[in-house]
């Protein structure tokens, strides 16, 4: 038996501990090494981390504030000095080894969940063999919508017809609600160069980003947060939720912000499903028309007074109207109206997706991606936008992927096990 040059390091949640190590030889053949047999396998220059450490460091450190501070005060609850403990760098090379490790799982249990299911792609197109039937209808009871469309018609001033906005109102039990967004951050230099006069001032339109998509997915109070790099790689995702879940067979239900390319991917990616609907966020819609607006009027009074008179019609699902409102200005208080001809071309796009949104809220329905705008911020924008910050994609990603990791309350059976359920959770 003989003792290892090098030791081996473990990074725990109270303390950097080194371990000798030692090898069992016989006639030149290695019968035994406690480096690899004991302790579990490392890289050459890698510290081993505790679930502890782990859960200190990644969840309640790096997803929330710098590495820089994480490292500080990690360092300091472990009474360690700066120069005994885990220094700010080598704690980003760990947290972006473990996003790529977690997102590498969850690509590869999707492929599992999917092919166990036969699900299958073909020219871009996800095909599903067989849906599992529901027990109910998909939409709501056809009595219940019209007391609503009764309902909030008596409370216009004008006799207006509701029932005229052709898309459906689904039944919460058999349908999942997905919002779907893309969040962007300042993407790092390939390289770093000397700062010279010119770079002070970079344009806008050479900026590069790093993209997150960020999903949603809700299905009465059960919950499940994803996020990736790239659209279609994160729907592989949402759609292993559902077949994990039992819910591919349910309604669909989009929530998002108008995005042309969105709406392809979303098609593309769940064209399997009959009852696919997208709805317009209310919130976007609502600031299109007031940023359009303020480009389209002279002044902020008559803006507001174009906004009074349109935005009830929007909300009313009235949207032949409200087009025909906007055609009608009078070009007296118009600065600018090919911001109007892009605010109709808006629209007209959008037709599909806007509905009656006055009967969805009386039905006690969902009119917003709110609540995607928030994951948005908890999982991305609060950590990784303002005071100067850029980043690499991977290290970006990352950090996102662990944030929805803490979120779904999945961390203690990755860190020990190295296994995700892909199961919603209350």
């Amino acid at each position: 038996m003989r003792e290892k040059a090098y030791p081996y390091w473990v990074d725990g949640e109270v303390g950097r501990f080194e371990f000798p190590t030692h090898q069992i030889v016989e006639d030149d053949v290695l019968q035994y090494d406690t480096a690899s047999d004991f302790f579990p396998s490392r890289g050459r220059w890698e510290w081993y981390q505790t679930s502890g450490f782990k859960e200190l460091a990644f969840l309640y450190g790096v997803t929330e504030e710098s590495y820089r501070h994480t490292s500080r005060r990690l360092n300091r609850l472990r009474h360690q000095s700066d120069r005994d403990g885990t220094p700010s760098r080598t704690l980003q090379a760990q947290a972006e080894r473990e996003g790529t490790r977690l997102q590498h799982a969850l690509d590869q249990k999707a492929t599992e969940i999917l092919n166990a299911a036969q699900v299958s792609e073909q020219d871009g197109t996800v095909i599903v063999p067989s849906l599992s039937p529901v027990s109910q209808p998909l939409t709501m009871p056809q009595d219940l919508v019209n007391e609503a469309i009764e309902t909030c018609q008596s409370a216009l001033k004008a006799p207006t017809d509701l029932r005229s906005n052709p898309m459906p109102y689904e039944a919460p039990e058999v349908t999942v609600n997905i919002t779907v967004d893309d969040v962007n951050v300042k993407r790092q230099k390939a390289t770093r160069g000397s700062p010279g006069p010119a770079s002070a001032a970079l344009p806008r339109k050479t900026r590069k980003y790093a993209h997150t998509t960020v999903v949603h997915i809700e299905q009465m109070g059960q919950r499940s947060v994803l996020a990736g790099q790239g659209m279609v790689a994160v729907f592989r995702l949402v759609m292993a939720v559902l077949v994990s879940n039992g819910l591919e067979g349910f309604h669909l239900q989009f929530f998002t912000d108008g995005y042309g390319i969105l709406h392809d991917a979303i098609r593309r990616s769940f064209s399997w499903c009959p009852t696919l609907v997208i709805v317009l966020d209310w919130y976007h819609l609502l600031k299109k028309c007031q940023l359009q607006l303020s480009l389209a009027c002279d002044g902020r009074d008559h803006r507001n007074a174009v906004l009074k008179e349109l935005l009830p019609l929007l909300w009313q699902g009235q949207l032949d109207k409200a087009i025909t409102f906007i055609q009608t200005l009078s070009a007296q208080h118009i600065k600018n109206a090919e911001a109007l001809t892009k605010l109709v071309g808006y629209l007209e796009r959008n037709r599909a997706h806007i509905p009656c949104y006055a009967v969805r809220k009386s039905l006690g329905l969902r009119n917003s991606s709110q609540i995607g705008e928030k994951l948005n911020d908890l999982l991305v924008s609060d950590r990784q936008k303002h005071r100067g910050m850029s980043w690499s994609t991977s290290g970006s990603v990352s950090l996102a992927v662990l944030a929805a990791l803490k979120r779904n309350g999945e961390h203690a059976q990755w860190f020990d096990e190295g296994e995700i359920d892909f199961k919603l959770v209350a």
